[in-house]
């Protein structure tokens, strides 16, 4: 019924169905709110992805050009979408999912914000890079940035979250966007010391995957809990993103472990996203994360975001009945 997160095939080029098709299907589906939230453009030829280098025509200052060419026409879009809507259908808010790939980037995103902020009413904050390499591109990368890490799983995810919160600091996200991002590419084989994170495959080693990787190390918890206390402090939210289902994983983003913190710390100020980037994925997994909210993680209430006729994005919230009663539920069986 709400989605904080999504992408169009119009304006990112791992995204399949166009920006026009996203909104109906929507509200095809009766959500509620649906925000509309391509990627920032990024800036340096380093973070560009293999699929984007194709628009350029391998020219890097080229493919930069477009990125930053297709944000401007992506916001007069959905703007022209959000003007041409009908009281009553789907409420659609229109953001912007900001990139967290280094200092740079996050002062780009700054400046972008307050240019933009006409259209651009709220954020989505995310970290796709560590040490300046895509973890969630493919398995290979993903391995790379654990060789970066000293091959110490423990330190990967601490300056995971360390880059999280230079961003957080500095941009204030109303919505945080995956936030255990670092656990898609990990693999099911892979074995720790569980003092230390170091890979081992001694004796003492343990499976990665059967541990609560949050929990095992009071340093990376004690971090985890100072972001989440930051995130409440100014107001945020975290999303719960089904896109980790649709990929497989066993749960959303976050999982059971991380979500216990947010209700300890962060006062439970979880918003639902599907990250859809095709007509095929809007509400997908929705199901199975609403039997994830009520029966798993037990939340009272559920977070939403609404803009008023001034234009102002006002945080609401729902009481969990209501929301697990609402109309869309039974439509999506």
């Amino acid at each position: 019924m709400h989605s904080h997160h999504s992408h169009s095939g119009d304006y990112v080029a791992h995204g399949v169905d166009p920006l026009d098709a996203m909104v109906a299907q929507a509200r095809k589906m009766n959500f509620v709110t649906y925000c509309l939230t391509e990627h920032m453009p990024r800036i340096d030829p380093n973070y560009i992805y293999p699929e984007e280098r194709e628009i350029g025509g391998g020219d890097d200052d080229q493919v930069l050009e477009t990125l930053s060419s297709n944000f401007e026409k992506f916001l007069k879009h959905a703007q022209k979408i959000k003007n041409d809507s009908i009281e009553g259908e789907t409420e659609i808010i229109i953001g912007t999912e900001i990139e967290g790939c280094d200092v740079s980037h996050i002062n780009y995103a700054k400046k972008l914000l307050e240019e933009k902020k006409d259209v651009i009413k709220f954020c989505v904050g995310s970290v796709h890079h560590i040490y300046g390499i895509p973890i969630d591109f493919d398995q290979e990368n993903w391995n790379t940035a654990l060789k970066k890490a000293g091959n110490n799983l423990k330190q990967l995810i601490i300056d995971y979250f360390e880059l999280q919160y230079k961003q957080l600091t500095s941009l204030q996200p109303l919505v945080v966007g995956h936030f255990d991002l670092f656990k898609l590419y990990l693999p099911k084989d892979l074995k720790i010391n569980p003092l230390t994170g170091q890979v081992s495959d001694d004796e003492s080693s343990v499976l990665a995957s059967s541990i609560s990787l949050i929990n095992q190390w009071d340093e990376l918890r004690d971090i985890v809990i100072r972001n989440l206390k930051y995130i409440r402090q100014y107001g945020g939210l975290i999303e719960i993103n089904t896109s980790a289902l649709r990929k497989k994983l066993p749960e959303p983003y976050p999982g059971e472990d991380l979500c216990e913190l947010v209700k300890e710390y962060c006062d439970g100020r979880f918003v639902l996203s599907d990250d859809a980037h095709a007509t095929s994925q809007v509400g997908v997994c929705y199901a199975e994360a609403l039997n994830f909210i009520i029966n798993v993680i037990k939340l009272d209430r559920i977070y939403y975001l609404t803009e008023y006729k001034n234009l102002s994005i006002k945080v609401e919230q729902m009481d969990i009945n209501k929301f697990k009663n609402h109309k869309f539920w039974k439509a999506l069986q």
